[in-house]
């Protein structure tokens, strides 16, 4: 079986991907600065553990995927990832390669527990996964990605039991599939905001912390809340946190947190976590 090796955790947004084009080309804003340095113990975390692949949730801002036909939850089983054009061209970032025969193993897996998925042998990522990919790996990406976007924009959404759920056969799918891959599973959705109306540009910085404090070993909590009363305190937006129900639930209870970091620079919080797995082999 696979090793499942921990969770990431984190926010993405597209101003996350220009200031780290702009802060390398340039220089960097100094509270996008403290973004960037609060990611690099996340990004040597990830070196240590030496994954071969990871199993990313996330959502797509329809660059992929439009309103005609948005499923709720569809699984790229493509060889190669490339970036989508959100209207301002490409940024200087090589495209992602996935590995089918890693990602049939999970499909069928997550099918067999009662997932209607649907499948993408093309698939192009927006800022859900480019947004944070260079805060976190380095270039040539050394990884292989299985991406699962997940519906949060059209309703009827999934729940956050739904996305508890998702995690968990993540988990027993990573556990018998047969393969020997190093994974991590990462969950990113924005954390408070809100990019429309009255609230536009509204952030909640303490319900942020409180939820990396709670998403380690409260989830029953977290999810209890009505989804109604997280867009009410944290922004419409917010309902893409459920995305870290899922990384969560993909690992087990004795997970523990290996580092966290907040600000919130512009228009949404920005925050990050890493879960250890404790039965998780070590690298060679």
């Amino acid at each position: 079986m696979s090793t499942l090796l921990g969770g990431v955790g984190i926010a993405h947004t597209p101003s996350m991907g220009y200031q780290y084009d702009k802060g390398h080309a340039d220089e960097w804003e100094p509270k996008w600065k403290d973004w960037f340095d609060g990611t690099r113990p996340v990004r040597d975390w990830l070196k240590t553990k030496a994954p071969t692949h990871v199993i990313v949730i996330y959502n797509d801002h329809m660059n992929y995927f439009d309103l005609s036909t948005y499923p709720t939850f569809a699984i790229g089983m493509a060889n190669h990832f490339p970036q989508a054009d959100e209207g301002y061209g490409l940024r200087p970032f090589p495209g992602i390669e996935g590995d089918p025969d890693f990602a049939w193993p999970i499909a069928r897996s997550l099918t067999d527990s009662g997932f209607d998925l649907t499948f993408c042998q093309e698939l192009e990522l927006d800022h859900g996964v480019f947004s944070w990919m260079p805060y976190l790996f380095d270039t040539p990406w050394t990884v292989r990605m299985l991406p699962i976007a997940v519906n949060v924009l059209m309703q009827p959404l999934p729940t956050a039991e739904r996305l508890r759920q998702l995690g968990e056969g993540l988990r027993e799918a990573i556990r018998e599939d047969g393969r020997d891959a190093r994974v991590v599973v990462i969950g990113t959705g924005g954390m408070s905001h809100q990019i429309h109306g009255t609230r536009f540009g509204m952030t909640n910085e303490r319900f942020d912390r409180r939820f990396l404090e709670q998403i380690e070993n409260q989830m029953d909590e977290l999810i209890a809340v009505p989804p109604e009363k997280v867009m009410q305190v944290a922004g419409t937006e917010a309902a893409e946190l459920r995305m870290w129900y899922a990384m969560r639930a993909a690992l087990s209870e004795s997970a523990s947190k290996a580092y966290s970091f907040y600000t919130a620079p512009a228009v949404t919080g920005c925050g990050v976590i890493a879960l250890d797995e404790p039965s998780a082999a070590p690298a060679e």
